[in-house]
């Protein structure tokens, strides 16, 4: 049997290196510890310059293998390990993924790169409620791919959809569904929209989880509010994300989207619509 060596950071598996993670120094070391396998991680080379430049900094621990931008601090790479999971039982349990949908999830981070196209390709086949399931591997996916926005282009072509359908449903994972350490975190369980498209629209704002409430309402209390309808609303309150999302380290700066919502002919309009709104001052100072 051959096995396959590859970068442990963008899966290269030519111009390979074994990496010290805690550096040999000058001259090596004769610690024991230094040269012990726990010790070493075997990254391409192009890899291997971002770190030991030190544009790069990686740590490993027993559970994850994390790389950060060294001048920002931005994560961008990240790979999870669990010497108790067991992947074969882990695709056992699609066969029950309509009652386990959720839970099945979870396991998701402690797959391999190959697992997790053969997952993608799996949850494909089944009814359109898999579609979080879905994300929740291109958001994993994501987590391993190192060089940028480039990363969805590879993606789309490794789990053989557009790249933009691959951005689309990873950020709606991350938006919706994530929690703090990107576990699986349902904080949208009761909510009656079950299309995909709903959440996509909503994360394109700069207040997602208040404009989806808002389709929620309106589709309950109007079954023909179409995706159609919300994106129209949407745009005609100048929701759509081009800046930081509110909260996001301007927390003191008001949504544009809260003060274009007429409550007296409860839609969606734009300042200065109607003649005489006693709102449009508010509006006007808001959206300066």
């Amino acid at each position: 049997m051959t096995i396959s060596i590859s970068c442990c950071i963008c899966g290269a598996n030519r111009n390979l290196d074994v990496h010290h993670i805690v550096s040999r120094g000058m001259g090596g070391s004769s610690r024991p510890e230094i040269e012990d396998a726990s010790n070493k991680i075997v990254i391409c080379r192009s890899c291997h310059i971002e770190v030991t430049e030190h544009r790069w900094h990686l740590t490993r621990d027993d559970r994850q293998l994390t790389v950060v931008k060294v001048d920002t601090g931005e994560i961008i790479f990240r790979r999870l390990f669990d010497p108790q999971f067991d992947a074969s039982t882990f695709f056992q349990r699609l066969s029950l993924v309509d009652l386990e949908i959720d839970a099945l999830v979870q396991g998701i981070p402690y797959l391999s790169d190959e697992q997790l196209v053969e997952l993608f390709a799996e949850l494909r086949g089944l009814d359109k409620g898999s579609w979080r399931a879905q994300a929740a591997v291109l958001w994993e996916a994501k987590q391993r791919f190192v060089y940028g926005d480039r990363a969805w282009e590879a993606m789309g072509r490794s789990f053989g959809i557009g790249w933009r359908q691959a951005y689309n449903l990873a950020r709606v994972w991350q938006t919706f569904f994530k929690g703090e350490n990107g576990e699986f975190c349902n904080q949208l369980q009761n909510c009656s929209l079950q299309e995909v498209t709903w959440y996509i629209v909503a994360s394109e704002t700069n207040g997602p989880h208040f404009w989806l409430a808002y389709a929620e309402d309106r589709k309950a209390v109007d079954p023909s509010y179409s995706i159609r309808d919300f994106k129209n609303e949407i745009e005609i309150a100048g929701a759509k994300r081009e800046e930081p999302a509110c909260g996001s380290g301007n927390s003191s700066k008001a949504c544009r989207w809260l003060s274009a919502f007429c409550s007296k002919l409860e839609r969606m309009v734009k300042p200065g619509e109607c003649p005489g709104c006693d709102l449009l001052p508010s509006i006007e100072e808001r959206l300066r």
